[in-house]
């Protein structure tokens, strides 16, 4: 799986993801050498089962729990010495 850094992909997101698209390639997505991300092709049909199985779930469970338990994760994981802001401004290009 090739590695790809923040800012290569940010200049060759069409390149990139026509690659995806077209030849399924995946890469692993890097910031400041770290990977963060994986990007993946996605089968259409394997992708909407998913989000139907997804949705049932959430409505079984109440969709609002299930997304404070995932922020709630979240928060315990994240380094406490790393801001999110820098991250997300890069991200958006900014």
């Amino acid at each position: 799986m090739a590695m790809i850094g923040v800012r290569e992909l940010r200049e060759k997101t069409t390149e990139v993801l026509r690659r995806v698209r077209e030849e399924k390639a995946e890469y692993i997505i890097t910031h400041q050498g770290q990977p963060i991300a994986i990007l993946l092709p996605v089968d259409a049909d394997a992708l909407e089962t998913a989000m139907i199985e997804a949705g049932k779930r959430l409505s079984n469970t109440g969709g609002w729990t299930t997304y404070n338990l995932l922020a709630e994760e979240l928060r315990r994981a994240w380094p406490a010495d790393q801001a999110t802001q820098p991250l997300m401004d890069e991200l958006r290009g900014e």
